[in-house]
């Protein structure tokens, strides 16, 4: 019931929001949910790949300005 009624609410928060922060404690399925959720019309990024952490820190204005429609895990890696 609860998963159905968070992605729910996530799905029409990104409707009209730029910007949709998942938070919750360790391992309580934040990237399973996110996963289950997306669309092909997003694109899906992890902070824990190594050449991605790499693009976010050395220009992130620029790794952002890329993007169209994504979804960014880890997001905490990159500050």
């Amino acid at each position: 019931m609860y998963d159905r009624l968070i992605k729910h609410r996530i799905k029409e928060s990104l409707e009209d929001t730029p910007v949709v922060l998942v938070v919750g404690p360790r391992r309580a399925g934040k990237t399973t949910l996110v996963q289950d959720i997306e669309s092909d019309s997003r694109t899906y990024f992890t902070l824990d790949d190594p050449a991605t952490l790499e693009a976010a820190h050395s220009d992130p204005v620029g790794f952002v300005r890329r993007l169209e429609r994504a979804t960014i895990d880890e997001i905490q890696r990159a500050p």
